[in-house]
């Protein structure tokens, strides 16, 4: 484990592995849709900071949220050397599921930092980065 270091990025100290997005109703990825790539690129996205707003509640975000269908992880990654290794849940919903999913992890006081980015926009488009103080939208272009 020498020269390991994980990445929570989060006050939470009860993040786990098990955050397993067990209360989203999942659509299944399909065969060419590649979990680290997909993670990759929405961490390399939110990595470069080109911010385009700054939200304070999930009702701001809705708005936002014009595709029919998402791909959401949390964000836990680890670097091992220099590279950035997935080591969450990766997950494909749809926006009406992926809203009900938030508002219920937001009423329950278990919302945990998350990397959302349209489907269909994949490998270059908008990812929404949700963590307990703000949510962050940002833009590859």
């Amino acid at each position: 484990m020498e020269g390991m270091v994980i990445y929570f990025m989060t006050s939470r100290i009860d993040m786990k592995n098990e955050y397993r997005f067990e209360t989203l109703k999942k659509i299944g990825l399909g065969p060419n849709e590649n979990i680290e790539q997909i993670s990759s690129m929405m961490l390399k996205t939110v990595l470069s900071g080109n911010f385009t707003h700054v939200l304070d509640s999930l009702t701001k975000l809705r708005p936002f949220l014009t595709s029919d269908c998402y791909y959401v992880a949390n964000k836990l990654f680890i670097t091992k050397g220099k590279k950035k290794i997935f080591k969450g849940e990766l997950c494909k919903s749809e926006k009406t599921d992926l809203l009900s999913f938030l508002d219920n992890a937001e009423t329950s006081g278990d919302l945990r930092e998350l990397l959302i980015a349209p489907v269909e926009s994949y490998p270059n488009g908008n990812i929404i980065y949700i963590t307990e103080d703000a949510i962050y939208l940002y833009t590859t272009e």
